[in-house]
């Protein structure tokens, strides 16, 4: 019997229990400010409602996230505001007795000055004279020097002259041949004549040629510390003005070219000579003569 009394206050108790879930509670103040929230604020998250409602946090069955709960916790941390620390008050500085100012001693009032004499305006002064220019000095002539003339290099041709005045007295001594008047043989006689003019011709030639080579030979430096099969003769060929001056470049005649080795050093010597002694002092009545001309330049024509 007691087993059955038990039993059946268990089972009517868990019916008193499920009737009292299932009936509908009033709402609450808290419950309709939620609510007012969450229609204004769609999408509202549980933890602002909560912070715009903390009354209403016990009563309210919101779900909470564990990103919401430290988003809080950190809301709370930065509402703290630091206490503020009290400094200590700077030490007032120390005011040095500054000592007065000895006044400075005033100078002594300045003597006055002579009076100067003011010039009057109305009296003229005497007009200055006026310094008469001086005359330039004559310049003195300068006493003319006399310069000694320029002692004339060692001629190492200088035998040349006295072949030339040898050639010159032979001339002048051995008499022409008369030429013959026999009339069988006219041709023959003035055959005779042009030899003779031609002779003339060549030894003039010879020695125009040889009176070049000597003046070319103050320029012409030797050539006897080359080898004896290195040392040759570089004739050339001149074309002059009448002043003694090159008309143009001279040309070579033999040999043609430049030599290959050290014979092109003999080549190269003689061109610089015949360029570096022009103009050359030569008879003017023989320009026609010498106005082309070649000359031998070479250890063999000394």
């Amino acid at each position: 019997m007691f087993r059955g009394f038990a039993l059946s206050t268990l089972i009517h108790a868990s019916v008193l229990a499920m009737a009292m879930m299932s009936w509908p509670q009033p709402e609450s103040e808290c419950d309709k400010a939620i609510e007012r929230l969450r229609r204004e604020n769609p999408g509202i998250r549980s933890i602002e409602i909560i912070m715009q409602l903390p009354e209403c946090a016990a009563a309210a069955d919101l779900p909470i996230d564990f990103e919401d709960v430290g988003l809080v916790s950190n809301v709370t941390e930065l509402r703290k505001a630091p206490e503020p620390v009290d400094e200590p008050a700077p030490p007032e500085p120390e005011v040095e007795e500054i000592p007065p100012e000895t006044p400075a001693p005033q100078p002594a009032a300045a003597e006055p000055e002579d009076a100067v004499a003011i010039p009057d305006p109305t009296v003229k002064p005497e007009e200055a004279k006026k310094p008469e220019p001086k005359k330039p000095e004559p310049k003195k002539p300068e006493p003319l020097v006399k310069k000694d003339p320029p002692k004339k290099p060692v001629d190492d041709l200088a035998f040349l002259d006295d072949f030339d005045k040898a050639l010159q007295d032979k001339r002048q001594t051995t008499p022409r041949k008369a030429a013959q008047e026999t009339p069988d043989r006219p041709v023959l006689g003035n055959a005779d004549r042009d030899r003779e003019g031609v002779g003339e011709a060549t030894g003039n030639t010879a020695s125009l040629q040889a009176s070049l080579r000597r003046q070319i030979g103050y320029c012409w430096r030797g050539i006897e510390d080359l080898p004896k099969e290195d040392q040759i003769d570089v004739t050339l060929s001149m074309t002059l003005e009448r002043d003694g001056s090159l008309a143009e470049n001279a040309k070579p005649v033999s040999p043609r070219t430049r030599p290959v080795g050290r014979s092109g050093l003999a080549y190269d010597l003689a061109f610089r000579a015949v360029s570096k002694c022009a103009p050359y002092n030569l008879p003017e009545d023989s320009y026609e003569q010498w106005k082309e001309i070649e000359v031998t330049i070479g250890p063999k024509q000394g």
